[in-house]
């Protein structure tokens, strides 16, 4: 019998805080753009960078062949421990801005879903790979009505 190919998906959640600030825009641009996420509070002037908090769910989505003898594509709990120790630990109560790499050296890349997903994608990538599954889809909410897909650069 021809192996089958599955795709199987585990979510993890973490806590983590940051705002959005581009360095060569001016206090009111940085608030037109990023409005309460600018980590400037409109009444007062003198306080900036404030971070605000996010639960954040993200949704790993991989795909490989259904061992014969194990049945599986990946252990359930191996891929969660994965994530525990690649994200988890990398992310969790983490203020993204100052203390998750390449966030905390680049002032100009921003902290948007958008570019956590990639900064994921590309933790997780090689480190799958190497256990015989390859990363599909990662899904990043922000809120529970706001998220982004990302579905890596190699498509």
């Amino acid at each position: 019998m021809k192996k089958a190919v599955v795709e199987i998906t585990k979510e993890i959640t973490f806590e983590a805080a940051h705002y959005l600030h581009h360095p060569g825009w001016n206090r009111r641009k940085n608030l037109d753009i990023f409005k309460k996420c600018a980590g400037y509070r409109e009444d007062d002037p003198k306080v900036s960078h404030l971070p605000h908090g996010h639960s954040y769910r993200l949704r790993v989505t991989v795909k490989g062949p259904v061992d014969g003898e194990t049945g599986f594509v990946m252990d359930f709990k191996e891929l969660k421990e994965v994530l525990r120790e690649e994200i988890f630990e990398r992310f969790d109560h983490r203020f993204i801005n100052q203390e998750v790499e390449p966030f905390k050296n680049d002032p100009k890349f921003q902290t948007t879903v958008e570019n956590l997903l990639q900064v994921i994608w590309d933790s997780l990538d090689s480190l799958l790979g190497e256990k015989k599954v390859s990363l599909e889809e990662l899904v990043l909410w922000e809120t529970p009505t706001s998220f982004a897909t990302y579905r890596g650069k190699k498509r």
